[in-house]
């Protein structure tokens, strides 16, 4: 189920503590809110799995994000 809002705020990835904490390098400076919670989402079900001892989905995040891309690029909301 996707959610669209008529301007999605974007946000600073710099400023995440995850990013602090942990990025080697940000590709991007900023993202559409509704994508990064996407891949926050993927990521945390990569750890969640990880914690259970299970198999981590390896391609979940990149394929929720395309995903969120294509649901954006359909609605004429990708730059």
């Amino acid at each position: 189920m996707s959610v669209h809002y008529e301007a999605m705020p974007d946000v600073r990835l710099v400023d995440l503590e995850v990013i602090k904490r942990y990025s080697l390098a940000v590709r991007r400076d900023a993202v559409p809110a509704d994508e990064l919670l996407t891949a926050l989402d993927a990521s945390r079900d990569v750890v969640l799995a990880a914690m259970k001892g299970a198999a981590a989905p390896r391609r979940t995040a990149r394929t929720k994000v395309a995903e969120a891309e294509a649901d954006r690029a359909a609605s004429g909301k990708l730059a």
